[in-house]
């Protein structure tokens, strides 16, 4: 009888000094919501979104494929009340999507033109659920150029070269405003932080087609001077 008392307590001390091991929880994968890579059916509109994820918390998205010659773009949702970041991996080349905290909506250029990566990897640091659509860059829906935060307008052509661009913003971080022609070449118009009002000139020497990648905390507004001069670009398909 005491020697059971004696193994008892043994085994009792033993768990107490080295505790209860608990099940580690594996992390959930990303779900593909949405694939599509076949642009040969011109009944579907074009900027019908080419991938859709929706994950929560740490993630990685492998083997990424992207049809060939097309400019993307990615919206990004979080809930979560901490660290965002979100990252897309090319080879050597990465590209910083998000690195935000907390809440957030909106837009970021993923790929441009005929230059466009064909595969990579997606990578999510997050706190809570977040979204992912990649979609092409078509026509504006509207003429206004505006907005708030993140956010990829559509393809425009304006009358001419040299166009003097009004800019506005109201914010305490940066404020960044790149031109993307289709030529595959890039401006930048602004890069400052807090409020700002300026203006610049967008060159567009080669008189291309073109739209803004718009970074910001903040409202905004670019004015391209031309008003209803300024042509929407028709859809592909």
């Amino acid at each position: 009888m005491k020697r059971a008392r004696k193994i008892f307590v043994l085994m009792l001390s033993c768990i107490m000094l080295c505790g209860i091991t608990q099940p580690i929880q594996a992390a959930s994968p990303a779900s593909l919501v949405t694939v599509r890579t076949d642009f040969s059916d011109t009944s579907v509109p074009y900027a019908v979104p080419v991938l859709q994820y929706a994950g929560t918390g740490d993630t990685v998205i492998p083997d990424v494929v992207l049809p060939e010659g097309s400019a993307y773009k990615v919206s990004l949702t979080h809930d979560g009340n901490r660290n965002f970041i979100v990252k897309f991996y090319n080879g050597d080349k990465s590209n910083l999507l998000a690195n935000t905290i907390g809440v957030f909506a909106g837009t970021s250029l993923l790929e441009r033109g005929s230059t466009a990566a064909r595969t990579g990897i997606f990578e999510i640091i997050a706190s809570g659920n977040w979204t992912l659509t990649v979609s092409t860059i078509t026509n504006i829906s509207t003429k206004s150029l505006s907005g708030t935060g993140y956010k990829v307008s559509g393809l425009f052509i304006l009358p001419g070269t040299n166009t003097t661009v009004t800019m506005n913003y109201t914010g305490k971080s940066n404020f960044i405003v790149y031109a993307h022609y289709s030529n595959g070449k890039s401006q930048l118009l602004a890069n400052t932080i807090g409020d700002y009002s300026g203006q610049k000139v967008l060159r567009n020497p080669e008189n291309t087609t073109c739209y803004l990648e718009v970074k910001s905390s903040g409202a905004w507004t670019v004015d391209l001077g031309y008003g209803d001069a300024v042509s929407v670009v028709p859809d592909i398909n």
